[in-house]
């Protein structure tokens, strides 16, 4: 088994065309949550995270998972629509889970995946942060380790999840990797790929994970707030253009004195010979 962290940044390998494609950003998981679906590969990213060129690659295009780098066949790598749309391992990561008993475990901090044929073994128990400074504040506070099966009859929420009572394995993960290893070594003959046949497998059980982008509220149109903005600013420049049309009728009785005024003005310097 390996976790999902350790998979992300890993190099991609298309080893029929001896080229890196990249590094893994993202894992892309199965509504079903049963296995992998596929992996967001980035090419040429930045120091910062930023730019470069994302690909999506079908889990059945992986050939092997090694301890440097993962490698697909890039005859398979035909991306599909539907990848675009399937939960990824971010929004799996977090969600809290209790027993059906009561008994709160703790939230999602990792995936565990088979790497011999992408099958989603588990999901490692965490500690959230409110769980984290009780511990350092009691420090006798029992503490679980382990993983939920993902196999189990998982009821999936919002936030929360309800699990089987012996859905719980306890130890760490690395403790059952034996078991995965008897089973890789049957399906390594060059011919096999094992990847393909469980990514084309059809589901045992209906979807039970979704995008958190999913679940959200749509966001409020704007168009019943713009024909506001739009009339609040045109009543200002309505008032200025009455403003300035009616400059000119205030000044004009203005003037109009000045020229009344002006000739008896001139008739009086007339008048006086001196």
């Amino acid at each position: 088994m390996i976790k999902g962290s350790q998979l992300l940044g890993r190099s991609v390998i298309d080893m029929e065309a001896a080229e890196r494609l990249g590094k893994i950003k993202e894992i892309i998981v199965q509504r079903d949550g049963e296995r992998v679906a596929g992996f967001i590969v980035l090419h040429g990213e930045s120091i910062v995270g930023s730019g470069g060129k994302r690909r999506m690659i079908p889990a059945s295009a992986v050939y092997s998972i090694g301890p440097d780098a993962m490698t697909v066949r890039g005859s398979s790598m035909q991306e599909l629509a539907e990848l675009d749309n399937l939960p990824r391992m971010s929004d799996i990561i977090g969600h809290k889970m209790v027993t059906q008993s009561g008994r709160l475990l703790g939230v999602i901090d990792d995936m565990l995946v088979n790497r011999a044929d992408g099958t989603i073994v588990g999901f490692i128990v965490g500690e959230g942060v409110r769980s984290k400074l009780e511990s350092i504040f009691n420090p006798q506070r029992p503490r679980v380790h382990g993983y939920v099966r993902a196999d189990a009859d998982l009821h999936v929420g919002k936030d929360l999840i309800v699990v089987p009572d012996n859905a719980l394995i306890e130890g760490e993960p690395s403790a059952h990797e034996a078991d995965e290893k008897a089973a890789a070594a049957k399906t390594s003959e060059a011919d096999s790929h094992p990847w393909e046949e469980r990514a084309l497998a059809e589901s045992t059980r209906p979807s039970i994970w979704t995008r958190r982008t999913d679940t959200r509220a749509p966001a409020e149109p704007k168009t019943a707030i713009e024909p506001l903005l739009k009339t609040e600013t045109a009543r200002p420049v309505e008032n200025y253009q009455r403003a300035e049309e009616a400059k000119p009728e205030i000044s004009l009785p203005h003037r109009d004195d000045e020229a009344i005024a002006t000739p008896p003005k001139n008739q009086s310097e007339s008048a006086n010979p001196l």
